[in-house]
């Protein structure tokens, strides 16, 4: 149990710093040992492989079970599966293929260097993770820590391709965060971040995202710090006429106008914990502003001189 807990802990820390290979490696590592502590609960000889050179190992399991001794040997991870799925009643919840794709995967044989693969392999490997969990009543949040909500995450079956990749962006910003307080102390970290917040409007320049973009202030939808939002701006100056009256049914006409400024989203960058979303799909995705909207021009930095950005944009002089 513990060590399945470490290594699939470890594969969810490889999923947030994106090291896609090492996943595919380690979630099936977890979900072996995971099986092998199911059959052991159920009896310890359902470990042992059906070889006459494993006698040794099945009288030992059978009369003095011990996982400590250095003569055992035990059964790999596609029989722990075979076994489970019987031990289950055949409700092991991975069909076949799925569960080849996590053998050879254990075993060397095929490499997963995709992060759509990595992901599937993993959570086919956290689809058996809870069954056997729920079989062991062992307690999944103690058991994954502090990636209960990442595997919640990764689970829902509802969940697009966008999504997933915006998840992994969100658990890897989280991620960076909680590092960075577990090194610096709670004080400390409450300093550094809000420096770090201090600091977006400086640090944080549309030129560094794309072309012609312009940032407007936005809350980070992980961390809650005050990060950037930048797009395409578009506007044009409105004319319109307004009256005052000056008594005795007389009245004085003037004209009053403004900037009627749209921003057209295209990424969020947060300087506290480093998130970045890319493209209307992911802004939608992380629930921040994705299509063109309105904004005034208070919300656009001093760099930012409409009568320039008219005449640059549309040639038009005053």
């Amino acid at each position: 149990m513990r060590s399945a807990a470490g290594w699939i802990r470890e594969a969810m820390n490889a999923w947030t710093a994106d090291d896609y290979g090492k996943v595919a490696v380690l979630a099936p590592l977890a979900v072996e040992h995971l099986g092998k502590a199911a059959l052991w609960q159920k009896n310890p000889v359902l470990v042992v492989p059906l070889a006459p050179e494993h006698e040794a190992s099945l009288l030992s399991l059978a009369t003095q079970p011990d996982l400590a001794s250095p003569k055992l040997r035990t059964i790999g991870l596609s029989i722990v599966l075979r076994r489970l799925d019987q031990l289950l009643g055949g409700g092991l919840p991975v069909e076949g293929k799925r569960r080849t794709r996590m053998v050879e995967v254990r075993n060397g044989a095929m490499h997963v260097g995709l992060p759509a693969e990595s992901r599937n392999v993993l959570t086919d490997c956290l689809t058996v993770c809870d069954a056997l969990l729920g079989y062991l009543g062992e307690d999944a949040s103690a058991f994954y820590g502090d990636h209960r909500a990442n595997v919640l995450t990764l689970l829902d079956e509802k969940r697009t391709e966008i999504g997933h990749r915006v998840a992994a962006k969100l658990a890897r910003a989280r991620r960076r965060l909680t590092e960075l307080e577990e090194r610096l102390g709670e004080e400390m970290f409450k300093e550094t971040t809000s420096r770090l917040e201090g600091l977006a409007a400086d640090v944080l320049v549309g030129e560094d995202f794309g072309d012609g973009l312009w940032g407007v202030d936005a809350v980070c939808p992980e961390c809650g710090s005050g990060g950037k939002l930048f797009g395409h701006v578009d506007g044009e100056y409105e004319v319109d006429y307004d009256v005052e009256p000056l008594g005795n049914g007389q009245y004085d006409s003037f004209i009053v106008g403004g900037w009627a400024l749209q921003l057209s989203p295209q990424t969020f960058a947060c300087n506290v914990c480093k998130l970045t979303l890319h493209g209307p799909e992911e802004l939608a995705e992380g629930k921040l502003p994705a299509s063109r909207h309105e904004i005034h021009l208070s919300d656009l930095s001093d760099d930012f001189d409409p009568e320039y950005f008219a005449e640059s944009q549309y040639g038009i002089q005053d």
